[in-house]
Parts: C-alpha cells; structure tokens; sequence
C-alpha cells in the first residue's frame, strides 16, 4: 500500500498491518541475530517503524498493550541497527515441576464435551476470562483478526444451525475479520490459516471454561449460519463465523471419550 492508502485505510486494518510487519521483519529475526546466526540488516525494523509513525501521525492510540508490543520491537530493532547492545529481561522457558504438571493433565486430560447445562447464569466475568484466553490462542503472523458475538437467548441461539438441544448456556461464536487476511494477501497465500487461527481460538476457550468449573462442546457451523448471524447483527461481509462454543455450568458427567492408541496414531517418529 502506499503511504496515502496507509493515512487512509481503516485503523484496524491498519493495526493488523503494524502487527504483522513488527512480527515478520523484526520479531522473527531479532533473536537469530542476538545469538550471532544472522548479522544486522542495515535497514532492520525500519519498516515497522514507518508504519508505526503512520500510526502515530494518524493520532491513534499507542496505549494498547499490542500497540506497546510493536512499539517495544521497534526500540530493541533501533537500537541494534545504531550499533547498540540489548540485554533483555526475558527467561527460557522451563520445564514445569510435577505438581504444577498435575493441574496441566488435569486441564487436558479431564477436559471433555459438555451439552447439558444446569439453569444457572454464567457471570460476565467468566465470560469475559474465557474470551481473552481465546483471543490468546497462537495467530498466524499476529494479524489479530480474532472477533467474537457472544449468544445468550434461546432467540439469538435459532440464529445458529446445531445438531444438540441449546439451552440454559452462552454461546460464543469465533470470528474473523476477512478485511486483515485480504489486505496482506493471506487468503491467497496462506488460505489454511482462515480456518487454524479460529480452531485455536476455540481450543483455548474450551480449556479456560474448563479450568473454571464450566462446561464447554465445541461446535462448527456452515454458510447458512455465517449469512444469519451477519444480517442480524448488521455485520460487513469481511465478517466471518467459524465455529461456536456453548459454556454454561455442567450438568452431566459424560464418559471422557478416549483415542487410538498413540502407536497406532504415529506414522512416523
């Protein structure tokens, strides 16, 4: 885009656009070069940073932790490119202690399909915990196209096709924001990431209603639903549902459904 198109173009097309350039052009590279792999591109980071004094021209916010995210790669990327050291503050990651590894077995291996709920409201706050852990899920290239319609009434539940019976729960649909994926060419170059960055989305919001004693069944729906869902809430075309999730407190105890065998699932090790 040019620098007109950028003064003008939609702030969060925009963002998503700071977003994935600070990730590629910095964020994928800086720590191949601290470990001495790479040397310093003589104008490393400097796109990011033309983009960022787009932003910062445009009078847009910068207090956004995303926004102090790039902002923070922009400084380390400067900072190297003058000829500077960094000594950052971040740890390798290690490996958890036993009993901290009970809680994540208890998470992944415990969680299960729920689809009875009991006639109790789930709070705003649970709600509002289990949407950030979806909206923490992995990302392709940090776009953050993540958007969310969060149901609560059996009439908004019609607007969604499911094959279970929907009641005494929320249901929260995941969607994408197409304008991000097409302005950086994603779905013609990386079209699978349309459908992975919502599958993520979903994963994490099941764990989380998990980890809080909720219940949660993870479901998809088609075009049908997409178009309702679009039309009754006024939604641009570039606004796409992928799946939904129903939470609510549980009110069966199923039978954790199991796999094959890991032997069995291995085709190559």
């Amino acid at each position: 885009m040019t620098e007109e198109e950028l003064m003008e173009v939609d702030p969060m097309v925009l963002r998503a656009i700071v977003h994935e350039r600070t990730h590629h052009t910095i964020e994928v590279n800086i720590y191949r070069i601290l470990s001495g792999k790479r040397g310093i591109p003589p104008n490393f980071g400097e796109t990011a940073e033309f983009l960022m004094d787009i932003w910062k021209r445009r009078e847009l916010p910068t207090d956004a932790p995303d926004i102090k995210w790039c902002l923070n790669y922009i400084g380390l990327a400067r900072m190297l490119r003058v000829g500077g050291e960094l000594e950052l503050d971040t740890e390798l990651p290690e490996p958890f202690t036993d009993e901290e590894m009970k809680t994540v077995n208890k998470l992944i291996f415990e969680r299960r399909s729920i689809r009875q709920f009991k006639d109790k409201p789930v709070p705003d706050r649970m709600i509002r915990k289990i949407l950030y852990a979806g909206l923490m899920a992995p990302h392709g290239c940090n776009v953050g196209a993540t958007r969310f319609i969060v149901l609560r009434t059996p009439e908004e539940f019609k607007l969604v096709r499911s094959d279970i019976p929907i009641e005494n729960c929320v249901m929260i649909v995941v969607c994408q924001d197409l304008r991000m994926y097409k302005v950086l060419r994603f779905d013609e170059y990386v079209p699978q990431n349309l459908y992975f960055d919502a599958a993520a989305a979903a994963d994490h919001i099941c764990l989380m209603a998990h980890a809080l004693g909720l219940g949660a069944c993870w479901l998809t729906h088609g075009e049908e639903t997409q178009k309702r869902l679009r039309e009754h809430f006024g939604q641009p075309e570039t606004l796409i549902s992928r799946c939904h999730i129903v939470v609510g407190w549980p009110d069966e105890a199923p039978i954790k459904s199991q796999r094959i065998s890991l032997n069995e699932a291995l085709v190559k090790i």
